[in-house]
């Protein structure tokens, strides 16, 4: 389990060369997955900008140094098929709102944690609003969402935060179904035939959140930013709701303003 303050500025060892090639200046935060996909690291041609590789190309990370296999780890940041997209989304945890799933501002996050061997989020240390002193830590299993203006958690958060996180953590990765009071996943065999690669793991959560939301009706009006009504208040929240609020980028929104 690292801090992402024990990873960034790290050297960048490449184990074949037996020499440092570059260090570690942004973890690029994959807000779906709730995983470190990327790393940027700047190299002696720094003046040819940031270099990027990707998270399972880490053999190991030390207190002294992120090791690689060799230098052909590193490539130019447009070379790496994902990472454009995941920049433009600049999920950054640290002083992101932490929200709970009924609107209640919780604080704000002054740390992430990560599985070093698998690059998932396993939580984030908690500031509460007002304090200067953490909280405790947000287990990554409570997360519901990796927002660009909220992290937006289970209800009841602050009797779940704990002080420090196992190092053999394995509460966190694919966020699957975080969703507070939603259908549970499937178990036994149910559970043990369904594809896990990650995008059938998205797309189960993304079901999961479909179906707690359909049926109830929203808190609020929803607009879109011509000010055009997206969700009307009181409105009964129906497929097609959903789809219009995802094709107005309204979704979070309406996750975050639903009553029965």
């Amino acid at each position: 389990m690292k801090s992402s303050r024990q990873i960034l500025d790290l050297p960048v060892l490449s184990i074949e060369e037996g020499r440092e090639i570059g260090r570690v200046k942004h973890l690029v935060l994959n807000p779906q997955r709730g995983a470190v996909d990327f790393i940027l690291v700047e190299d002696r041609a720094w003046y040819l900008g940031l270099k990027a590789m990707p998270y399972a190309a880490v053999q190991g990370i030390g207190a002294y140094a992120l090791t690689v296999a060799d230098r052909s780890s590193l490539s130019e940041v447009t070379k790496c098929a994902g990472i454009i997209e995941l920049l433009e989304k600049d999920l950054r945890l640290p002083g992101l709102k932490v929200l709970s799933a009924k609107g209640c501002l919780v604080g704000s996050v002054s740390e992430f944690y990560i599985n070093d061997q698998s690059g998932d989020i396993a939580g984030c240390q908690l500031m509460p609003e007002n304090s200067q002193k953490p909280a405790g830590i947000i287990p990554g299993k409570f997360i519901l969402t990796y927002g660009s203006d909220y992290l937006v958690v289970e209800e009841g958060i602050e009797e779940k935060l704990v002080k420090e996180l196992p190092e053999d953590d394995s509460t966190s990765g694919s966020r699957q179904s975080k969703v507070a009071a939603a259908p549970a996943a499937g178990t036994g065999s149910q559970a043990a035939g369904r594809d896990k690669s990650p995008e059938a793991e998205l797309k189960h959560f993304e079901e999961q959140q479909r179906q707690f939301i359909l049926g109830k009706k929203a808190a609020i009006k929803i607009t879109d930013d011509d000010g055009k009504v997206v969700v009307e208040e009181g409105e009964t929240i129906t497929r097609e709701t959903i789809d219009r609020a995802k094709a107005a980028d309204r979704y979070i929104q309406l996750t975050l303003n639903i009553c029965d």
